[in-house]
């Protein structure tokens, strides 16, 4: 009667090595630890669009001015904003303006801000789906651009238009994997 006894603790006790070792101790030196990658295919893709901070508009002929002191004010605020979300790419026209809105948050996460084609809100939503799938972007545009590139991502206008002196619009495009958008709609910048 003892033999068969030890005989079941002998396989239960081996068994019980076995799964131990298939799991890796935390925080031991030399233990592996398995992750599961992220699937970037079942996250949703989330696009944050700003039109470019307050321009200095002091030179009528400057077809590409740089941001105002209150601009770069703005762009620190955005950065600010953002701290928390996980951020993967930056995109933004050709334009000094549009660039330096992102530039604080460019500077703090390390990355490239990279160049779009102001009219081509097609390209660019194809681009971000693309190459950014499940990732979190944020976009940089004009007052005459952003409308047009949320309906693009098939987000509908919360506003009929955005005059040339409103720049503290702040709208988050989220995508599902079925390409269904949904859009919020804030405002951000300095009191």
């Amino acid at each position: 009667m003892i033999k068969p006894l030890l005989k079941q603790l002998s396989v239960f006790f081996l068994l019980l090595v076995a799964v131990a070792c298939q799991q890796a101790p935390v925080g031991q030196e030399g233990a592996l630890a398995v992750v599961d990658p992220v699937d970037n295919n079942t996250q949703p893709t989330v696009v944050y669009l700003v039109r470019h901070a307050e321009k200095d508009i002091s030179d009528i002929n400057n077809q590409d001015p740089d941001l105002t002191p209150e601009g770069k004010a703005r762009a620190e605020a955005l950065r600010e904003l953002l701290k928390q979300e996980q951020v993967d790419a930056l995109y933004a026209t050709k334009y000094i303006r549009t660039k330096n809105t992102l530039k604080p948050l460019a500077e703090e996460r390390q990355l490239e801000v990279l160049r779009y084609e102001a009219n081509d809100f097609i390209g660019l939503k194809n681009r971000i789906l693309e190459n950014h799938q499940g990732q979190t972007v944020v976009v940089s545009g004009h007052s005459n651009t952003l409308l047009p590139i949320l309906e693009a991502f098939g987000a509908n206008r919360p506003v009929p238009d955005i005059s040339e002196q409103e720049y503290d619009y702040l709208f988050k495009v989220t995508l599902s994997r079925d390409g269904t958008a949904t859009l919020e709609t804030d405002r951000f910048g300095v009191n």
